[in-house]
């Protein structure tokens, strides 16, 4: 690897390699955390907002915002990232941008003093991640194709130890003050200001240790602005085929979202710290399971392993159902049933999407990632505002004809997810026919045209 990146770039991450070592796809797994912290961290914006704002529907309705930047800024700004080129490379100035601004925001929101100082400092932290949407598309293409299984498989052992110390160590300290003689910290400044630091050691990162290199061929151009985006999304139809996975994968991964507490609390009387329990030993469970996940993330048949995982994981889903409502008396599983079945479920969720993403991005053009990633982002946003929307409209049908007023059977929520599943296998087994057919072909791998030793204009 020396004499590829030349020995004035030893210390530099590069993009358009054929092949790159470990330590780099180590040190890219590691600059995800603070492209996911800050994630974490908005999970707290809620109890930021209430103190200022009293109506639901108003901290819904700014949460939810989200959503329209994604088709506005995301998308657009994905877009554009396969078409310009700067000094510091096409996929980097949206990451900086985003990073100093989302990291700016983390810094002020805790010490707002009203909701005229703390919404706009909302807004520009959504508008800000959205610029930043073109992270993803710089990991993969540091990450060459057959690298990425195992690459994947190392962020979800990271992305598990991550929930698990953010849920145990911050999470929970939000109203929590720290006193040290006259100085004083609360638990909502120690939450927002750490994801502030590992922003700003994410910029110093990508600034000084990563380089984009110029692609070989340029994406077609159908337009610039939001007419472009949605013109080339319309109008390159090898990435259609990648659309529909992408909402069947969003279909697959539908769960119940703010019924799941409820079903735990209200209907199965377990206490939150019950539901704690649950999450710490699943945790626990996939951080030992994931090393193995890891092992043939780069040896097994990607479509196999993500198809063998979506199937194993709806006949489970069928499995607990029937248990629940047809075998057990009271129809109220132990804990130990719980954690049982939702590992078991978790593990072959694993196996899939640790093989989703990779085999992704086998099918995707190299020039046109970001493109793609834009239209995959706003598939999935609309997909799953729909999904989660259904859950509770599900519920709120079946207590409506089935149960006696007030009455709320949230485990019925399983039977829409069961069909959204099936729906979803069966969109991916024609995907699947598609590609042995010759239809669908891998071209992110077949079109893949590595560039060695900045030959095509990479800053140096």
């Amino acid at each position: 690897m020396r004499r590829v990146c030349g020995a004035n770039l030893m210390h530099i991450i590069e993009t358009q390699h054929k092949r790159v070592p470990w330590r780099w796809v180590v040190l890219i797994v590691l600059l995800g955390i603070p492209n996911i912290i800050p994630i974490f961290a908005s999970g707290s914006l809620t109890f930021s907002m209430k103190k200022f704002i009293d109506s639901p529907a108003v901290i819904n309705g700014l949460s939810s915002l989200d959503f329209l930047f994604k088709v506005l800024f995301s998308a657009t700004c994905l877009y554009l990232s396969d078409r310009i080129w700067t000094r510091r490379g096409r996929r980097t100035p949206f990451i900086i941008a985003a990073w100093i601004c989302m990291a700016v925001c983390f810094f002020f929101i805790p010490l707002a003093g009203g909701a005229w100082t703390l919404v706009p400092l909302v807004v520009l932290l959504l508008v800000a991640t959205d610029v930043g949407a073109t992270f993803q598309s710089l990991q993969m293409e540091i990450i060459p194709p057959d690298q990425r299984g195992r690459f994947s498989a190392m962020w979800q052992i990271v992305f598990q130890l991550l929930i698990l110390l953010f849920m145990v160590v911050v999470g929970g300290r939000f109203d929590e003050t720290l006193h040290r003689g006259r100085a004083m910290v609360r638990g909502e400044q120690t939450i927002y200001w750490l994801a502030a630091l590992f922003l700003v050691i994410g910029i110093v990162f990508v600034w000084f240790f990563i380089r984009e290199q110029r692609p070989t061929e340029a994406p077609p151009d159908h337009g610039a602005g939001i007419k472009g985006v949605f013109g080339n999304l319309l109008g390159e139809r090898k990435l259609w085929p990648l659309f529909l996975l992408a909402f069947s994968q969003t279909l697959i991964t539908t769960g119940l979202g703010a019924i799941d507490p409820l079903l735990m609390t209200e209907q199965w009387g377990y206490t939150k710290q019950d539901l704690g329990t649950n999450c710490f030993v699943g945790g626990m469970i996939n951080l030992c399971i994931l090393p193995f996940i890891a092992y043939f993330a780069d040896r097994m048949n990607r479509i196999k392993m993500f198809v063998g995982g979506v199937v194993c994981a709806l006949v489970l889903q069928i499995a607990y159902y029937v248990f629940v409502q047809f075998v057990l008396p009271d129809h109220r599983p132990t804990l130990i049933h719980i954690i049982m079945f939702g590992e078991a479920m978790s593990i072959c969720g694993l196996f899939a999407n640790t093989a989703f993403l990779p085999m992704l991005f086998d099918y995707i053009p190299r020039n046109q990632m970001g493109t793609a990633q834009a239209g995959l982002n706003f598939v999935n946003s609309i997909t799953r505002l729909l999904t989660l929307n259904g859950v509770g409209l599900w519920v709120a049908c079946y207590a409506r004809l089935f149960l006696p007023v007030g009455k709320y059977d949230y485990f019925s929520a399983y039977l829409f997810i069961i069909i959204l599943n099936l729906v979803g296998c069966g969109l991916i087994l024609h995907f699947v026919r598609q590609i042995r057919r010759g239809v669908i072909q891998p071209l992110g791998k077949i079109e893949f045209r590595p560039v060695e030793n900045g030959e095509n204009g990479g800053r140096s």
